[in-house]
């Protein structure tokens, strides 16, 4: 499936305090995107396969690309709760902004002609706000992880090699 990127594709921009490095680290780490978004298993380097857990459903993208510090890029291969995003791409563009940084954030083909698309923008909200109280305040607001044993377990069948 080809997304084609349209004015109606979400988009947001955020403010950091903290220099593109750090918000870059943020979203190339497994640890950190558990601790801001949802939690997180596989790699995050360019052409690795990272997977997220959302509740007992998941959410498989291949990085496309992870440019330090300027740009990390995914490409949506499987998402069980939202299967309206398969075939989306996400891009995450970080230029500084005086010590800090601004984040450009686009999920390409997340338009409102997808059925998820209010509850998505909604929750992109909220995961974005989540990305800066995480980066700049050290907590963010992520979904709740699994138990404990069950992530672990799920983290070990998903390593990166």
């Amino acid at each position: 499936m080809t997304v084609t990127t349209t004015t109606d594709d979400f988009r947001s921009t955020r403010t950091f305090a903290t220099a593109p490095d750090g918000v870059f680290s943020a979203l190339t780490d497994i640890d950190a995107l558990t601790g801001w978004w949802t939690p997180a298993g596989g790699g995050a380097g360019a052409g690795e396969t990272l997977r997220f857990l959302m509740g007992d459903q998941e959410v498989v993208m291949r990085v496309d690309q992870a440019d330090r510090p300027s740009r990390v890029g995914w490409s949506v291969l499987v998402c069980e709760p939202a299967p309206d995003w398969v075939g989306t791409s996400i891009t995450f563009d970080l230029d500084p902004a005086g010590a800090g940084t601004e984040l450009g954030f686009q999920h390409h083909g997340l338009n409102p002609g997808l059925e998820c698309f209010e509850q998505c923008h909604a929750g992109w909200t909220h995961f974005l706000t989540s990305l800066v109280d995480y980066v700049d305040r050290g907590a963010g607001s992520p979904n709740p992880p699994a138990e404990v044993e069950r992530l672990a377990a799920w983290r070990a069948e998903h390593a990166a090699h």
